[in-house]
């Protein structure tokens, strides 16, 4: 079972997922090559995301130290069991990174950037009230005036009415 890392994670795909979990110590592997290239075959094809396979290959390393006992022996103590702890919050932490990485981001194709009016498009009658009667009179639009806008008829100017279907 071969271990390698080059230490540039931009190289392949083992070596980002190997950075993602900091399976980078020589000395200290925790899995082999073989393992993440499973790893990488199985999840990538499903998600398409290196950070979750790094959570995946955590979540093993965690299981690793599941089974391992803290040993304490002439005032020196190994606590090898809490290690299983850490990586199963670093598998956490990198599933939060994933479900940034996989939000959706708004589209805002079309909308205006700018902050007055377009002059030539004529305003939408939305208010309070544009569902009365407009034979009555003048509705209250709330902060809406649409007499600011040039070329906008009232609703008590007559030739509006005959324009628009009324008597």
């Amino acid at each position: 079972m071969a271990w390698t890392y080059s230490g540039d994670p931009a190289t392949s795909d083992k070596d980002a997922v190997r950075f993602h979990m900091q399976d980078t110590d020589i000395d200290r592997p925790l899995l082999s090559d073989e393992e993440l290239e499973y790893l990488i075959t199985q999840w990538s094809e499903k998600y398409d995301s290196l950070i979750l396979v790094s959570a995946v290959a955590c979540e093993i390393v965690a299981g690793k130290y599941a089974g391992q006992v803290s040993v304490s022996a002439d005032g020196v103590s190994v606590s090898v069991g809490e290690l299983q702890g850490k990586y199963d919050l670093l598998a956490s932490s990198l599933r939060d990174q994933y479900k940034l990485e996989q939000a959706a981001s708004p589209l805002l194709e079309g909308v205006l950037h700018q902050l007055e009016p377009d002059p030539f498009i004529e305003p939408l009658r939305f208010g309070i009230g544009f569902m009365d009667n407009i034979r009555v009179g003048r509705q209250d639009y709330g902060d809406y005036d649409p007499g600011s806008w040039p070329g906008v008829p009232y609703p008590e100017d007559p030739a509006w009415y005959s324009t628009n279907g009324g008597g």
